[in-house]
């Protein structure tokens, strides 16, 4: 395969790389909360099985994404984006989009810090109460 694309504009190449930021940053956020949340061996057990699912789509969709015809329809999908964003309509729902992310993204911050917080004393805690056992 070869990348023949051409040249995206400044403000698209912006715009991309803003959403593309946002949704790396929401992935991040999302994991975050995720791993706060899950503390219990129940939970660790059923993350393990989500990522080995996780994993093996993986593997599937980079199977797929090798084939020559998806590779053309991702080439014609490029192409309609690039067209698309010569609509400025398309142009400011995508910046709202990447706002609306980036929204989310603060306030699963603020959620991954509070369940941080509020499990980071139950912790000592547990810990204590086997120490005193032993």
């Amino acid at each position: 395969m070869t990348d023949t694309q051409p040249n995206p504009t400044p403000e698209q190449s912006t715009g991309e790389k803003s959403l593309i930021s946002e949704l790396q940053v929401l992935g991040t956020q999302l994991e975050a909360v995720v791993r706060a949340f899950l503390a219990s061996d129940k939970a660790h057990q059923i993350q393990q099985e989500l990522q080995n699912g996780v994993h093996e789509v993986a593997q599937r969709i980079q199977t797929i994404a090798q084939s020559e015809q998806v590779s053309e329809v991702s080439e014609k999908g490029k192409q309609m984006v690039e067209k698309a964003f010569e609509n400025p309509k398309v142009a400011q729902a995508h910046s709202q989009v990447v706002a609306g992310i980036s929204t989310l993204n603060e306030e699963l911050r603020k959620i991954a810090a509070s369940l941080a917080e509020s499990s980071a004393p139950a912790a000592p805690a547990a810990s204590e109460k086997s120490d005193s056992k032993e």
